[in-house]
C-alpha cells in the first residue's frame, strides 16, 4: 500500500511540475509573456523543440539591458519592458539610454557586440563557428 501511495505522489508531482513549466528551458515571466505577444501557438510548440533558441529569445527579451541607475521597480513594472520596440536603437559599440513609457523605466540597451557576446556565451562550444581564416598556413 505504502508503495501505491508513494507512486502517485510522485506521478502528482511530475504532472504538476510539467504543467509549470510551459518551455523545454527555463524562461523568465517577462520571456514567457514576449513569447506568447509574438508567436501562435503552433510556432510556441515548434519553439519548444529548440532549447538553444528559447535561450537566445531568453536573453533578448529579459537580460540584454538593465534598468538604469539601480531604480527601484516592481516585478509588474519589468514584465511590461517591450526591448523590441528599442531593437534598432542599438549602437555597434555602445550601449543606449531610453525611457520605456509602458513600464515607466529608464533602461539601459547592451550594445549590439556585448549581445553577441552574451548570446555566443550561451551556446556549447561545439556549436560556435571557428574563423575559417584561422586554419590557413603562415
Amino acid at each position: 500500500m505504502k508503495k501505491i501511495v508513494f507512486f502517485i505522489s510522485i506521478f502528482a508531482a511530475y504532472c504538476a511540475f510539467s504543467q509549470n513549466q510551459k518551455y523545454s528551458v527555463s524562461v523568465s515571466k517577462l520571456t514567457e509573456i514576449m513569447i506568447e505577444k509574438n508567436y501562435s501557438a503552433s510556432d510556441r510548440e515548434v519553439l519548444n523543440k529548440y532549447p538553444l533558441k528559447l535561450q537566445t529569445l531568453d536573453y533578448i527579451y529579459s537580460k540584454s539591458f538593465e534598468i538604469s541607475e539601480y531604480k527601484q521597480y516592481t516585478a509588474e513594472q519589468f514584465e511590461k519592458i517591450d526591448v523590441m520596440k528599442y531593437d534598432l536603437t542599438r549602437k555597434l559599440d555602445e550601449n543606449v539610454l531610453v525611457f520605456d513609457e509602458a513600464s515607466g523605466l529608464p533602461i539601459i540597451l547592451y550594445s549590439i557586440n556585448k549581445m553577441e557576446a552574451d548570446k555566443k556565451a550561451l551556446l556549447p562550444a561545439n556549436t560556435i563557428q571557428q574563423d575559417p581564416a584561422n586554419k590557413i598556413a603562415k
